[in-house]
């Protein structure tokens, strides 16, 4: 295989947005009843050295985690809102997993540092 066929066939990241959904399933506090909400994420697919650069820093104020849905979640119609990473550091736990699982599936990453 040469340089183009390894594009031609996707060996090489375009870093476009995937459009995922995921189901969230919480304990609604005003009615005290459990409720499912449905989400739509634009997901960024990631290079090998992005991946690599967003989870080489050894920022042991910042959160990996965090700095990888930040780096890897669009909301909005089209994914052009961008989630800061404020916003991820506090996310409710299990609705922040459920995003990491989305992020891995669309980059294919389900054995990064994120899962350890």
């Amino acid at each position: 295989m040469n340089l183009n066929q390894l594009k031609a066939v996707g060996g090489i990241v375009d870093s476009q947005r995937v459009r995922k959904q995921i189901s969230w399933h919480r304990h609604d506090d005003l009615s005290g009843e459990e409720t499912t909400e449905i989400l739509t994420l634009h997901v960024r697919r990631h290079s090998f050295g992005v991946i690599e650069r967003l989870f080489a820093v050894d920022d042991p104020i910042q959160s990996r985690n965090a700095r990888y849905i930040a780096a890897s979640v669009g909301l909005g119609e089209e994914g052009e809102e961008a989630m800061s990473y404020d916003d991820a550091f506090n996310l409710e736990p299990a609705l922040g997993f459920l995003i990491l699982n989305a992020i891995n599936e669309v980059n294919g990453t389900g054995n990064t540092p994120a899962k350890r």
